[in-house]
Formats: C-alpha cells, sequence, structure tokens
C-alpha cells in the first residue's frame, strides 16, 4: 500500500497511476469501517497520521478495502496522478526526524578524505562500532522538508552543494529504553538529504558554531525532500533496500541499505535511553557512497542550478527535484 499527502495534505492512496482520496471515497465503505477512518484521520484527512499509525490494526482493513477497489477499477472518486500535487508525505509536523551520518562506510572513507585530507579504511569505521562507540547524527526540521516535483536550492552565497539518496523509515511504536526486538516499522520512504558542504570543506565564514554544528548546512529551507509516498505493509525489509540517485540522467549513488553500520533498530534503541521514541517518528538512513563531497572541492559532481535529480528506493518509486537559481554571491 502507498500512502501520500496530496495538494492541501489530503490524505491519499497511490494506486498505479491513480490518487485515492481516502476520506472522500470512504463513504463508499460500510458506515463503520467510514467512521474508523473519521476518527483516525483528523480534519477531514488532512490532520496528523499518528493516530492511524497507533490504530494501525483499525486502520488497515478499510484502507486495504479502498486499495483493492482502485486496483479492481470499482472505485469511481479517483484523480489521476498527473492532476495533483504530492506533498512530503510527513505523518505530522511535529514529529521528530533524526538523521544518521556517516552511516555507511564507503561514503564515510571518501568523504572524510575529502573534509580532513586523511586517508581511512572502511574497516576504521566499523570499527568504531565493534568498540562501543555510539550512532551519531542530526535533527532534521519538519519545515525544511519538500515533496517530489518541487524546486531546491541552498543559501545566496554557497559554492558547494550536495545529494544524498536514503531511506527515511517511520515508526509504528515507541518507548523508552527500547531493545532491537522492540523495534518495528510502519512504513518507509525515498529521502534526499540536501547539503551544502561550504563549512565541510572550509570554504567561506562560517554559518554556524558550538551546539549548531551540521544544524544549518542540514536545515535550509528546501533542504531536505522525501517522498513520493510511503510505503505500507508490503513485504519489503528495510535493511535490505536498493538506493540509487540519478543526477541529469547518470547514475551516481547505487547502494544499499543492508551496508549501513549502525542498522534503523540498533540506532533506535540508542535513542531511546535518553529520549522517548514515538510511533511516527522518522529515522534517515544515512548514504551511500557518490555524493559530490567524495569527488573533493574541485570534483564535478557538485548541484548547479537545473540539475535534474531523480532519487529511487527499492519498492517506493522516484522522488524528483530540480535544483533552482541561488545566486554565488
Amino acid at each position: 500500500m502507498k500512502i501520500v499527502r496530496f495538494n492541501d495534505g489530503t490524505t491519499g492512496l497511490l494506486v498505479g497511476d491513480q490518487i485515492v482520496d481516502v476520506i472522500s471515497s470512504s463513504m463508499l465503505l460500510d458506515k463503520s469501517k467510514s467512521d474508523i477512518l473519521d476518527s483516525l484521520l483528523l480534519d477531514g484527512g488532512k490532520g496528523s497520521w499518528n493516530e492511524m499509525i497507533i490504530n494501525w490494526d483499525e486502520a488497515k482493513e478499510p484502507l486495504d478495502e479502498l486499495n483493492s477497489l482502485a486496483q479492481s477499477g470499482d472505485l469511481e472518486k479517483t484523480l489521476p496522478l498527473t492532476s495533483v500535487r504530492l506533498n512530503a508525505p510527513l505523518p505530522d509536523p511535529r514529529n521528530r526526524i533524526i538523521a544518521l551520518g556517516a552511516n555507511v562506510a564507503a561514503h564515510a572513507v571518501n568523504a572524510f578524505k575529502a573534509i580532513t585530507g586523511q586517508e581511512f579504511t572502511e574497516d576504521h569505521f566499523h570499527k568504531e562500532q565493534r568498540d562501543g562507540l555510539p550512532p551519531w547524527g542530526f535533527t532534521i526540521m519538519p519545515e525544511t522538508v519538500v515533496g517530489t516535483d518541487t524546486e531546491v536550492k541552498p543559501e545566496s552565497g554557497v559554492e558547494k552543494f550536495d545529494y544524498e539518496v536514503e531511506v527515511g523509515v517511520i515508526l509504528a511504536s515507541g518507548g523508552k529504553n527500547l531493545t532491537n526486538n522492540d523495534f518495528s516499522v510502519w512504513g518507509f520512504t525515498v529521502w534526499n538529504d540536501l547539503s551544502i558542504r561550504d563549512p565541510r570543506l572550509g570554504i567561506g565564514a562560517p554559518i554556524h558554531r558550538g551546539a549548531f554544528n551540521w544544524a544549518l548546512e542540514k536545515n535550509f529551507e528546501t533542504g531536505n525532500s522525501c517522498g513520493p509516498c510511503v510505503v505500507v505493509d508490503e513485504s519489503y525489509d528495510v535493511n535490505n533496500l536498493q538506493c540509487v540517485m540519478r543526477v541529469n540522467g547518470e547514475v551516481r549513488q547505487d547502494w544499499n541499505t543492508s551496508d549501513m553500520i549502525f542498522g534503523f533498530s540498533q540506532s533506535v534503541s540508542y535513542l531511546s535511553r535518553y529520549i522517548q521514541m514515538n510511533p511516527g517518528d522518522i529515522i534517515c538512513s544515512g548514504t551511500g557512497a557518490g555524493t559530490a563531497i567524495e569527488s573533493g572541492v574541485d570534483g564535478d559532481k557538485w548541484l548547479k542550478p537545473g540539475d535534474r535529480m531523480e532519487a529511487q528506493v527499492e519498492g517506493v518509486g522516484t522522488l524528483i527535484n530540480t535544483v533552482g537559481e541561488w545566486g554565488n554571491s
């Protein structure tokens, strides 16, 4: 099942090239099933998904029925995908989004060499895990996240603008002091973690200091994109998903989440020692080799105005963003 937000944040199902407005179409179901969706999808389907996620056992049956009706062509109230604008499929703007950093050794080796000038081996990064060091990363502000077919760009004056195809996993449950066995996934989506690399490469004035380190280079307006949908209740393993990034048709990244140093469950377990994790929170995987920073400050992979990015994750589809003009001074 593929769940989307479209136009003004309305909840829908993506079935082939058609969109099903969940609340509007639910009137065709038995009243008891329609009432369930009304009670779990607030504000006419435009509100939070958290109640739906928490009560997924109740929501699943009517949504499955709508999905099946649309697949068989027996649902009249569908919209052509080309007639709507897909939004970022975030469950709720109050949910946390936590991105893992340097979580694929092949990427980390090249990126850290470009940043520090030092030579590393892949085992160096795996050894950190074996030695008991925790995963690291940064938070993402939900208001910086846009959807597919949206223009993205950094702030004026930026010289080095980068891409990262990742998997965003949405938690089905939460808690404190979770074990690996407590980890459960509600759904997953494509994530493009766009990055201002100037601070890492010593270019220009610092854009943040101290506790803000990593914050603004990852959290500028349109600094993240996700979508086009969330895949729910399908037989995919989030720990074994192929991820591909194409820029202007050229494959730049092709990696698998099985390459992650810290898996999703291990990362969530660690985080839950300090904060209560909640249903609807999102964990981003980190990225694989092939980002622009890995080719160095003088490399030819840096994003420029007019570039078209196609980020793909197995099972989800393609997240498309174009780079807008931002000015270099």
